[in-house]
């Protein structure tokens, strides 16, 4: 992880059946850049895409997100929060 006034970067490894909860960022955006496994990526209002290597997802100012692992591999992602104060909060599905 690392975090910076201007950003917040983290690389998620997210195992089969593990889930990030739907939330939102109030004061920024986040950007999920995905390298391996797929997910059911939550976009609030329960509209759920599916997510795979190679794609990229933008939750912008206090857009809901969140994913779930139902595939049978690790689901990784790298995070980028920008900016680095953008806030977090639970939010519904």
């Amino acid at each position: 992880m690392l975090i910076t006034e201007e950003s917040v970067v983290v690389v998620w490894h997210v195992r089969p059946g593990q889930e990030i909860a739907a939330h939102v960022h109030p004061h920024g955006q986040d950007t999920w850049t995905v390298i391996s496994g797929t997910a059911e990526y939550y976009q609030g209002d329960g509209v759920v895409a599916r997510l795979k290597a190679g794609e990229i997802a933008v939750a912008k100012s206090g857009q809901v997100h969140g994913a779930m692992n139902s595939g049978s591999e690790p689901f990784i992602f790298i995070s980028v929060v920008a900016p680095g104060n953008a806030g977090y909060a639970l939010a519904e599905k």
